[in-house]
């Protein structure tokens, strides 16, 4: 369902509060979830597709045709629904590239963001003019991006689609200005929060500023833009819904973007708007219900603090998150004994205590836990089969792949506890022992080992 919203900022569900030095309301221009359609933009909704299985609920789609640019073009005006056009603007939407798209280098396109258009001017390459005085802060995705690294200006891989800004200012039309590439290079087929912000500049000055986060995590921010001359009081008349492939390439395939939970406000207003469940990175993820199983336990807080919205699913898990986990689903006692050295600097001390004195654990080397440590499977293998006195191996050799793994033994032992099939499904001959664990899947191996 539509809904705009204008109320006080600590009675909006999921809105980040403001900074002591904020105003304490916030104007939600917008909060669009897709469920009724594309009809939200004044012109239409030219080549906008509606889309089944949006990030949460039903979203929308843009195909870029074979040999085509436009997957489409729509206009949100401020003031035909009934705002005051403002000189600062923080957007959200949920995206997500296709499994099978791709860009072909050195190729680009336009995603969605803010602008002020005046005749043909900031788009196109045509610059703003004093008799057509515009901006606009597009989005784009690429695989080509200058400083991507050293030497020369190499491509992204294939399976990924780094996105920025391309941005028409006073001094560049077309300013092609990538975000950071650890945090805004995206993974095809995952669905991801992209957050951006911008102000304004006062007019003459170069103070304009461009922000963007993924996922949470700030990704870009510049603050020296100028869009208006001295003579110039235009504010942001418009989000501009563009999806667009090229520049002057058209696509090489038929290419599909999905978008869901579209947010416009005068404040920031972070991800936690329109998910399911406790965490809003992951939906849809196959390891979700253990996720929220292990929430509901009290065995995981989130990986954001304080505000522990996030799960990061796909981060792996350390030595000392392990033992978190362990000694909160097993609701081990406290230890008496400090048995390391090497994790006095560790929140997580305690834990590591508990699962060493309750025998889960004999450290790294002497006297040593290593807690920044990686877990394998291998490795996980023992701590749980430790942890939960599994001795039955079922007959042993239950994987092909683990023959010189010293942690064999305990991997058959999971195995033949139904805690683990395997790593290769459906036949599932294989257990990838030195593969890492991820946090998604760390979750289903102790749903399954203590949940029933």
């Amino acid at each position: 369902m539509r809904i705009r919203w204008i109320l006080a900022a600590v009675l909006l569900v999921g809105l980040i509060p403001a900074a002591p030095s904020e105003a304490d309301s916030a104007t939600i221009y917008l909060n669009e979830r897709f469920e009724e359609g594309v009809d939200i933009f004044a012109n239409g909704s030219w080549g906008m597709l509606p889309l089944a299985d949006g990030h949460q609920g039903s979203g929308i789609k843009s195909k870029m045709n074979t040999g085509a640019h436009w997957g489409s073009s729509g206009w949100w005006y401020f003031d035909s629904n009934g705002f005051s056009e403002p000189e600062e603007l923080y957007w959200r939407y949920y995206l997500k590239f296709d499994p099978n798209f791709y860009v072909k280098p050195p190729a680009r396109g336009k995603l969605p963001g803010p602008a002020t258009l005046s005749g043909s001017g900031c788009r196109g390459g045509v610059p703003s003019t004093s008799s057509h005085p515009c901006f606009s802060a597009r989005m784009l995705f690429s695989r080509t991006y200058p400083k991507w690294g050293e030497p020369g200006y190499p491509n992204g891989p294939s399976d990924k689609t780094r996105i920025g800004f391309y941005a028409y200012h006073l001094d560049k039309a077309g300013d092609i200005l990538p975000w950071d590439i650890d945090v805004a290079t995206l993974d095809h087929g995952e669905w991801y929060c992209v957050e951006g912000r911008i102000k304004l500049n006062t007019p003459g000055s170069s103070n304009g500023l461009l922000e963007g986060w993924v996922d949470g995590t700030k990704a870009f921010s510049q603050d020296d833009f100028r869009f208006r001359r001295s003579n110039e009081s235009f504010d942001i008349k418009s989000f501009w819904f563009d999806i667009y492939y090229g520049g002057s390439h058209t696509s090489p395939r038929n290419n599909e973007i999905h978008f869901d939970n579209l947010a416009l406000s005068s404040e920031r207003v972070g991800c936690s708007v329109g998910y399911n469940g406790t965490f809003f990175d992951d939906d849809n993820n196959i390891f979700e219900n253990d996720i929220e199983w292990m929430a509901a336990n009290g065995i995981t807080n989130g990986c954001n603090p304080p505000d522990n919205t996030m799960y990061c699913p796909k981060d792996p898990v350390s030595r000392e998150v392990m033992a978190v986990y362990l000694a909160r689903a097993l609701d081990l006692p406290p230890s008496p004994v400090d048995y390391f050295s090497d994790d006095n600097s560790s929140i997580f001390e305690a834990d590591i205590n508990r699962i060493a004195h309750a025998g889960i654990t004999k450290g790294c080397a002497d006297d040593q836990f290593c807690p920044k440590g990686l877990v394998d499977r291998g490795q996980m293998a023992a701590f749980l089969a430790r942890a939960l006195g599994l001795s039955d191996n079922g007959g042993g050799d239950l994987f092909t792949d683990d023959d010189s793994s010293i942690f064999e033994a305990d991997i058959d032992r999971l195995a033949t506890a139904g805690i683990t099939k395997g790593c290769n499904p459906p036949a599932n001959t294989m257990y990838c022992p030195r593969s890492l664990v991820d946090r998604g899947a760390m979750a289903a191996f102790i749903h399954r080992a203590v949940g029933n």
